[in-house]
């Protein structure tokens, strides 16, 4: 079967934006008092929603156009990111399951199934946590879940990598660290013009929330507890740590479907909608 080309799927895309721009999608909630924006496509109490990672907004699942074009679907801006307020507060991954709940309140959403890509992927956990009766499903994409430590000295050097991590984000030129961070986020054959988009997109984002949101991610407390009711799916790049990550899933999830791409970065729902979307798809039927 013929690769389709990375520019063509993104001109694609864009193309399939009109439905994303649409004005009667846009819609904001409230949330201690700060704005909350989310996108609302289709009608229905179930809906599918979608969470975007680090210092990205909801433009990161421009390309699933097709699946919310066909499905209830929420789109949302975390605290802090895109066009929802970006108060000078503690970033936490509590404060994002919030949000997430606000909106399926505003939306007058009862039941989702969460797609959440990279610290997106965190969020939905928490809001499994916190509002476990509205969660029908989960679909990780190339996300961070938080793992308990094997061992004190494991525990150890995590928090060190956390702590240079967390200091280089707070430093004067946190700009020239936050640009090598993103860029080893995707692989050679990565569209240079993509590249530039999130590059652009993740930039803009204050540095008070860059450092707080990371901060938050690695501050929550590993996933220990287990769901084995709610189905689950994983999509990720292949790494070496899929066996055993896939494992721990299993333990913690209904574990469905686990697929990984060798040839897409982080951003794989971007780098490869077309393949992303029919998983999805196939995740929710299945579901």
């Amino acid at each position: 079967m013929a690769r389709t080309s990375p520019k063509l799927c993104i001109l694609a895309a864009f193309a399939l934006g009109s439905l994303f721009a649409q004005d009667d999608a846009s819609h904001f909630t409230t949330l201690d008092g700060n704005r909350i924006h989310y996108l609302s496509f289709g009608k229905g109490d179930e809906a599918v929603v979608f969470i975007h990672g680090w210092t990205c907004d909801a433009t990161f699942w421009k390309a699933q156009a097709p699946v919310y074009a066909k499905r209830r679907s929420l789109l949302i801006d975390l605290p802090g990111h895109g066009l929802s307020d970006k108060p000078e507060i503690a970033y936490t991954m509590e404060l994002f399951a919030r949000a997430v709940n606000a909106a399926l309140a505003d939306a007058k959403v009862r039941k989702a199934t969460l797609v959440g890509h990279s610290m997106g992927a965190a969020v939905e956990v928490q809001v499994l946590r916190m509002y476990p009766a509205k969660i029908a499903g989960l679909m990780f994409v190339d996300g961070y879940l938080p793992q308990p430590p094997a061992n004190d000295a494991e525990r150890d050097r995590g928090k060190a990598q956390i702590d240079g991590l967390i200091k280089a984000l707070g430093a004067p030129d946190y700009r020239t660290f936050a640009t090598r961070m993103i860029d080893s986020m995707f692989i050679k054959s990565t569209d240079p013009a993509l590249k530039e988009q999130v590059r652009a997109k993740m930039l803009a984002a204050p540095q008070y929330v860059m450092t707080s949101a990371m901060t938050g991610m690695f501050a929550m407390a590993p996933l220990a507890e287990s769901y084995p009711q709610v189905p689950a799916a994983c999509i990720r790049v292949k790494q070496a740590s899929s066996p055993a990550y896939r494992e721990f899933l299993a333990r913690h999830f209904q574990l469905v479907d686990f697929r990984e791409f060798d040839d897409a970065g982080h951003f794989l729902m971007m780098e490869q909608p077309e393949r992303f979307n029919a998983l999805l798809a196939e995740f929710l039927d299945r579901k």
